[in-house]
């Protein structure tokens, strides 16, 4: 890892800023530092950041907190013009979990032609990892959730 990360800026209609920046994060956990924290929503927290994923000292991914809960859970590449406008996923084997939304597959279990539940794959392996009951019932809503069982697999 050099000794800053480089990284740019741009709105798409004049030519991008050019940053550098010492690192001060780590984030695939390697204990080396390889991203920039910085604020990009003004919230006076340096929750967001960009990552140099393969050392090279260029940020590759913007990762941003986007509901405050201080996990930089979306992540963003730049296309070139210093937009980072492209969603991407994490690199795989740093502990950051990509916040796409699950996969969802409605059930009718109980055969009246309506769905009752809904299973949810959060990280997309095939498996439900948790369900949603949904739909009425003469005595009101039915909301419950539930994780689904891992071992029955």
């Amino acid at each position: 890892m050099d000794t800053a990360i480089e990284y740019y800026f741009g709105t798409g209609h004049a030519p991008p800023t050019h940053w550098w920046t010492a690192p001060d994060l780590d984030l695939d956990g390697d204990g080396r530092l390889d991203a920039v924290a910085l604020d990009f929503d003004g919230d006076g927290r340096s929750d967001d950041a960009m990552w140099d994923t393969d050392g090279d000292g260029v940020a590759d991914l913007a990762a941003l907190d986007l509901d405050d809960d201080g996990v930089r859970e979306s992540f963003y590449a730049d296309g070139g013009g210093g937009l980072w406008e492209t969603a991407a996923d994490p690199p795989p084997d740093t502990g950051a979990v990509s916040a796409r939304p699950p996969a969802e597959t409605p059930l009718d279990t109980d055969g009246d032609g309506r769905p009752d539940t809904v299973l949810l794959d959060g990280d997309g392996d095939g498996f439900a990892d948790a369900y949603r009951r949904v739909g009425y019932r003469a005595t009101g809503s039915d909301s419950s959730t539930g994780g689904a069982d891992p071992s029955a697999r």
